[in-house]
């Protein structure tokens, strides 16, 4: 399988911003999570649909932006809401679906349907995510 390639990554204007704001909120992500964030900021990877445990052909849009002045940023994303049910989101899907770090279940790689506030298991590392990434 070939590896991912990364489109419409933009750089990143001040990485201690995500830094502080991981701190600020007690956040504590998987090195290889906040590794593939800064290094693919904003970016939509060439092999998108993936499959959890709940369903087939799941869709992998894009990274949330670590720059606070771009449309879809972490900043403007993370609220009470994540905060309480202990899941951070990194990427979002096309219908406005969430991929999460499990923060209170060992940093796995979740789904979060923003409908009904189900989770779906996608895997148990980011690394291991992108592993799993197909095309139809």
């Amino acid at each position: 399988m070939s590896s991912i390639t990364w489109k419409y990554v933009k750089p990143l204007k001040d990485v201690k911003v995500i830094e502080k704001f991981l701190q600020e909120n007690d956040i504590h992500l998987p090195e290889d999570t906040l590794v593939c964030m800064k290094n693919n900021n904003s970016g939509r990877p060439n092999r998108s649909i993936f499959d959890t445990d709940k369903a087939k052909e799941r869709v992998f849009k894009a990274f949330l932006s670590l720059n606070s002045e771009d449309k879809e940023n972490i900043y403007g994303i993370y609220s009470d809401e994540f905060k309480d049910r202990g899941i951070f989101p990194f990427a979002t899907d096309p219908a406005g679906n969430f991929i999460c770090v499990d923060l209170m279940d060992n940093n796995k790689i979740i789904f979060y349907n923003h409908e009904n506030s189900d989770k779906e298991y996608i895997s148990s590392s980011c690394e291991e995510l992108f592993g799993l990434l197909y095309e139809i």
